[in-house]
């Protein structure tokens, strides 16, 4: 297994003194609902459909990137989302670029590398790297920087050649 902690993750992440009701204060409440409905709608349409709108919003979308039907680009900071040029988002995967807490809001990037692969339903937690042709296993839980080339699974993520060795 592997002895990382997500502490890579923590130093780009930005902590914010507001409880969870409190979001109002960090969004524009009207931007935010616009955004989450376009970005629901974004879920159902084709890969090269969706990705302009992903821009619009502020998310850098590389060329020939591929997000899959049912990922969720996050809603509240859709501009700190950034997908290489020839990478693929699996089925269902979330990018999250927040997370609240009971005293406090954590925001940070997502950021996927050039032909990067991350699997179906992957959560991938906000402050978080994942590197040039790495691969993430499907239903991972990506919870720090994935080195570029490396390959990772589980909840959470450990490198796989690791965890065949146990």
């Amino acid at each position: 297994m592997d002895d990382r902690t997500d502490t890579s993750a923590s130093d780009s992440v930005e902590r914010v003194d507001l409880t969870p009701s409190e979001w109002y204060r960090l969004v524009n409440p009207l931007r935010y609902v616009i955004t989450f409905l376009l970005f629901e709608l974004c879920k159902y349409l084709l890969p090269r459909a969706k990705a302009p709108l992903y821009r619009a919003f502020g998310a850098d979308i590389g060329e020939r990137a591929t997000v899959s039907p049912h990922v969720l680009v996050d809603p509240f900071f859709p501009g700190k989302v950034s997908i290489g040029d020839d990478s693929i988002v699996g089925w269902g995967t979330k990018l999250l670029t927040h997370e609240a807490y009971v005293d406090e809001w954590h925001v940070g990037p997502v950021t996927i590398g050039d032909e990067a692969t991350v699997g179906h339903s992957c959560s991938v937690r906000p402050g978080v790297t994942v590197g040039d042709g790495a691969t993430v296993a499907a239903h991972s839980f990506v919870n720090w920087d994935v080195e570029p080339g490396e390959t990772v699974g589980g909840v959470p993520i450990e490198t796989l050649s690791q965890a065949s060795d146990e």
